[in-house]
């Protein structure tokens, strides 16, 4: 089956919002075996959707189309596809109370609360359970039209629900396409390579290839099988690629280092204190963002200054002046320091130049020590990130939670 995503919004051809929908559903659909031919971006004028939607009904037989569905003037993809497959607009009161209900207390306007409840007379609707706009399924002259929500969450939440089973079914399809990403870290691309080479030359199904990422590596498995064994065909290589690159595959697929990390310090009762310097809280702020982080995260401090690590981690001033703030011996007493301050298990030191500017012949920019203190004594290593400031930020958070992974 062949297809065609159209984004629908001037938002998009400005140049003001990314096109994250049209990546997520390309995926969905290429792990159904559904060949997408091209993606469409198209504005709000009704004159130019309507000449993109006539043009792509005539080259594919499934179009998946999102944005357009909200409740204001310029939301018009129903309208216009409504009056290009000659169907009628009908209200559908279950809609319609749906949306009273969702805004019960709060004053929305009659008009935009139909407007969002009119679907073309001969379609399904798909169910939005965190939005107001309903999905619409409309098939006609062996034509599938499947229309989304622009909002990411909501689009997600309702391809990942009813739509992925619509399609599955509509395939009749005895094989399907899986995928599974192993995330890297502590490697380059031509290392990872070199270590995989000769899996990555004799897999053709399961296919495995290489995307360099910001300050890692993923690996993608990708088979075409039958639903019952296609998981163990993946599951084969990845076990062959594990054997070769070992702990510095920290997750798969959509996990987190974060998230490996809070994980594993829940599930060992342990708790943990921050003391940053270069990555200016960062690594604080994405311990702190998974759900239920007060179990295990006590104390996090920027301790941009040279005075704040001495005042507020322990530094003695003589260490900083005699071996500078970036340098092995200090991320050790920031790591200690913390972990003190905060009464926790573990404490982690961060101290590092971002740069631009602030770089010498001996301490280039990049240059990071990140330090991790224990009960059984403190560790540490030495980095040196390339990128500009942004960059060599996250990757040094990158680092920490990874030398944290590791521990645990």
């Amino acid at each position: 089956m062949r297809a065609e995503i159209v984004s629908v919004g001037t938002e998009i051809l400005l140049g003001n919002l990314v096109d994250t929908n049209a990546a997520f559903i390309a995926e969905k659909m290429a792990s159904l075996g559904i060949s997408i031919s091209r993606i469409n971006a198209v504005g709000d004028r009704w004159q130019d959707l309507y000449q993109t939607l006539e043009e792509t009904l005539r080259r594919v037989d499934l179009i998946v189309i999102t944005g357009g569905l909200g409740p204001t003037e310029d939301d018009i993809t129903k309208e216009v596809l409504s009056r290009l497959m000659g169907e009628n607009l009908v209200l559908d009161e279950g809609i319609l109370a749906g949306i009273r209900r969702r805004f019960r207390g709060h004053r929305i306007p009659e008009k935009a609360a139909r407007k969002q409840a009119m679907i073309p007379a001969s379609a399904k609707k798909i169910p939005n359970p965190v939005g107001t706009a309903p999905g619409i399924i409309l098939e006609k002259d062996d034509k599938t039209i499947i229309l989304l929500p622009g909002v990411p969450r909501e689009m997600r939440k309702m391809m990942e629900g009813e739509l992925y089973p619509y399609l599955l079914s509509r395939l009749g399809t005895e094989e399907l396409i899986s995928s599974r990403t192993l995330k890297v870290w502590g490697m380059g691309e031509s290392q990872v390579n070199e270590k995989i080479a000769d899996i990555m030359l004799r897999q053709s199904n399961p296919k495995v290839g290489l995307l360099a990422k910001r300050g890692e590596i993923h690996i993608s498995i990708t088979g075409q099988f039958a639903p019952e064994v296609v998981g163990e065909k993946i599951k084969t290589v990845e076990d062959q690629i594990r054997g070769r690159l070992g702990s510095s595959i920290w997750g798969v697929d959509e996990e987190t280092l974060e998230g490996i990390v809070a994980r594993l310090l829940k599930k060992r009762g342990l708790r943990i204190a921050v003391a940053e310097s270069c990555t200016g809280g960062l690594v604080s702020h994405r311990l702190t963002n998974i759900p239920g982080s007060s179990d295990y995260f006590t104390y996090g401090i920027i301790g941009y200054s040279n005075q704040a690590k001495s005042i507020f981690l322990g530094v003695p001033a003589s260490l900083i002046k005699r071996r500078g703030a970036v340098s092995p011996e200090v991320a050790k007493k920031m790591a200690q320091g913390v972990r003190k301050a905060g009464e926790a298990h573990l404490g982690l030191g961060i101290t590092g130049i971002a740069g631009p500017s602030g770089g010498s012949r001996n301490k280039p920019v990049g240059l990071v020590y990140i330090s991790l203190s224990s009960p059984e004594g403190e560790i540490c290593e030495r980095f040196l990130f390339p990128g500009g400031r942004e960059d060599i930020k996250w990757k040094a958070s990158q680092g920490a939670l990874d030398m944290l992974r590791k521990y645990l």
